[in-house]
């Protein structure tokens, strides 16, 4: 399974078992909403055993640690991982925005805060205390914080 394969299964997984749309799909499709809610989250373990393992190749290339210029790798992680965090970001807050007015239900977030936009575009909102701004940005704030760490902690 790729880790392709296995976002898009997190995915499917969010869409069955989180929101107001995983109520009415139950109702149509019960089968299938179970299996993804109960089978597909499986793909979560893979995926972060396979990102621990793409981040140890990338601080091991050959099998021997290379941690020259640390803050040039973390630097360059930042940039890869900044632009498609960016916009998953601005789109979460974009649709909460537009479907808020509409739409009371506790899947919607409230308006964000300005600390709370700050500290998730610095992919700091779990150290800071703040609440993300969208359910799957978690993993890349803290995948981001530990190839930072473990870069610094073994330069």
């Amino acid at each position: 399974m790729t880790k392709g394969a296995c976002c898009a299964a997190i995915v499917w997984h969010h869409l069955a078992f989180y929101g107001p749309m995983s109520d009415v799909a139950a109702q149509v499709t019960p089968g299938i909403i179970d299996w993804l809610a109960e089978y597909a989250r499986i793909a979560v373990q893979i995926f972060l055993v396979m990102g621990g393992f793409l981040s140890a190749a990338s601080l091991a290339p050959q099998g021997v640690a290379r941690f020259g210029s640390p803050l040039a790798k973390i630097g360059q992680r930042a940039l890869r991982l900044l632009a498609p965090y960016s916009v998953a970001l601005l789109l979460a807050v974009f649709i909460a925005a537009l479907v808020r007015p509409w739409f009371a239900h506790e899947s919607v977030p409230a308006e964000p805060t300005w600390q709370q936009l700050i500290a998730n575009a610095l992919m700091l909102q779990d150290i800071s205390g703040e609440d993300a701004l969208s359910a799957g940005v978690w993993y890349v704030a803290i995948d981001f914080q530990l190839f930072a760490a473990v870069t610094l902690l073994f330069a």
